[in-house]
């Protein structure tokens, strides 16, 4: 396929989303509604969008072109539907990926995304939980420099963003399970990964991580030592990689964390796991980083 070719097919692939997305207000939240089994595909299509040049093309049409069905997306966060606000929530998460987007996006609609993302993880529902710390994990990763008032706003949330992210370890889920059993385990396996993505962008992006990042060691305390105990743990590698390299970036940024790792007795913990057979070696190495910066720092 040409260039022109391929960009007219993701003209066109955008415009059918703008169509879609633009629901008129007497059908808007209507989930009876055939108007609103069209929006919800949108949402779907939107959120399974690859990030690669035809995608980020057919994102960079939507912004431009359906002001009017980037904002349905933006109101989904604010209705009463949690399934719609979720997948309100993953559509806007897909534009987030690709950095450009994601710019364009916030300065248009920042507050309000914020506002609704935070609303969602103040709840009970797991899903929700997980789907806005997916999307707040994107916002935060590729924040303006001026975009500080923002990073706080989130940052004020780490302690829930914490207790979401320790009860799938240390409390069963308050959430009925489900026909298909796959579909609470990729529920818990949302909430503990995007969770820990969020953290490490705002312990990185944050000027003054400080303050919240008690909460966040305390969090990890509980990470490691189930990383530890429980070793067929699903995506085991990867969530020992995330919640390492979030506590890699705090010990390096501040001695005063250096000492609570030492007060929450994690040295033992960690030494452990560098004998564990994780996928990646960089793991155990990165451990024994943390842990020399630990010790000098203490000294």
């Amino acid at each position: 396929m040409s260039a022109l070719d391929s960009e007219m097919e993701a003209y066109g692939y955008a415009t059918d989303l703008i169509i879609v997305l633009d629901i008129k207000a007497t059908d808007k939240w209507n989930m009876k509604s055939e108007e609103m089994r069209r929006f919800v595909d949108g949402l779907t299509a939107l959120a399974a969008l690859e990030c690669d040049e035809r995608g980020t093309q057919i994102r960079r049409m939507l912004l431009a072109q359906g002001p009017t069905a980037v904002q349905n997306l933006v109101d989904a966060l604010s209705c009463r539907e949690m399934l719609l606000k979720c997948k309100g929530a993953s559509a806007l998460g897909s534009i987030c990926m690709c950095p450009l987007a994601a710019a364009t996006l916030m300065e248009r609609h920042s507050a309000s995304i914020v506002h609704g993302l935070l609303r969602m993880i103040q709840t009970k529902n797991r899903w929700a939980q997980g789907d806005a710390c997916f999307v707040l994990g994107w916002i935060v990763r590729w924040s303006a420099p001026d975009s500080t008032s923002i990073l706080l706003q989130i940052a004020e949330h780490v302690p829930r963003v914490c207790d979401a992210l320790t009860s799938t370890f240390i409390a069963p889920s308050s959430t009925a399970p489900s026909a298909d059993n796959s579909d609470d385990q990729d529920r818990e396996s949302n909430l503990r990964i995007y969770p820990l993505v969020l953290l490490l962008n705002l312990s990185q992006q944050v000027p003054d991580i400080g303050a919240f990042a008690p909460a966040i060691l305390r969090a990890l305390e509980v990470v490691f030592h189930e990383v530890v105990a429980a070793s067929s743990m699903d995506e085991r590698s990867i969530i020992a990689q995330l919640a390492v390299s979030v506590l890699y970036t705090l010990t390096h940024r501040s001695s005063t964390l250096c000492q609570m790792v030492l007060e929450l007795k994690l040295v033992p913990t960690l030494a452990k796991m560098t004998k564990l057979p994780f996928d990646s070696p960089d793991i155990a190495q990165q451990i024994r980083v943390v842990l020399d910066t630990v010790v000098r720092a203490s000294r």
